[in-house]
């Protein structure tokens, strides 16, 4: 009994949280900078395009410690934060965590360049250059949305298509 309830406390400390967190020192393997933290914005307007684009980066960027990549999103923009539209609007189309399903949602359009970089010790195997660890993957349409949350706060994604990557690229600052 003692090993399972022990293996249970494993799973649920281990278990990803819905809660987006900077991963502090995450970048360091990579020579890049840390994924973003998530600012608390609990306000009764829309994010602005910038607040959006904020939210959109805190919660996709990661360390990935199954593939051993860093994703990072570089040259965020948020060009379009649509009015006010009920829930039902975005339900099938985005998943949106712990969402307060009686306020509004924001339909929101943009694009950014997906940084995906591996570690330099990684990078530098086979005489490989440590310092042209990433690909830069770009995505020039995207779409989603921004919503509350159940503790009152904002929460935005996007999700759209990638173009081809160019590899060998440097990692972000």
């Amino acid at each position: 009994m003692f090993k399972i309830r022990s293996f249970m406390l494993a799973v649920a400390l281990l278990a990803p949280s819905s809660m987006s967190f900077a991963q502090a020192g995450a970048g360091a393997p990579y020579g890049a900078r840390d994924p973003v933290a998530c600012p608390s914005l609990k306000q009764a307007n829309p994010p602005s395009p910038q607040q959006a684009a904020l939210l959109v980066r805190c919660k996709r960027e990661h360390a990935n410690s199954g593939s051993g990549e860093l994703w990072l999103m570089e040259k965020t923009v948020v060009s379009s934060v649509g009015p006010a539209q009920h829930f039902t609007t975005l339900y099938n189309v985005i998943v949106m965590a712990e969402a307060d399903t009686t306020k509004p949602v924001h339909v929101i359009g943009g694009s950014w360049t997906w940084a995906i970089c591996k570690s330099r010790k990684d990078a530098g195997y086979g005489g490989g250059n440590p310092d042209l660890n990433c690909r830069e993957t770009p995505v020039a349409a995207a779409s989603g949305g921004c919503w509350h949350t159940t503790a009152g706060e904002w929460a935005c994604v996007m999700n759209g298509t990638s173009s081809p990557s160019r590899q060998g690229t440097r990692a972000p600052q």
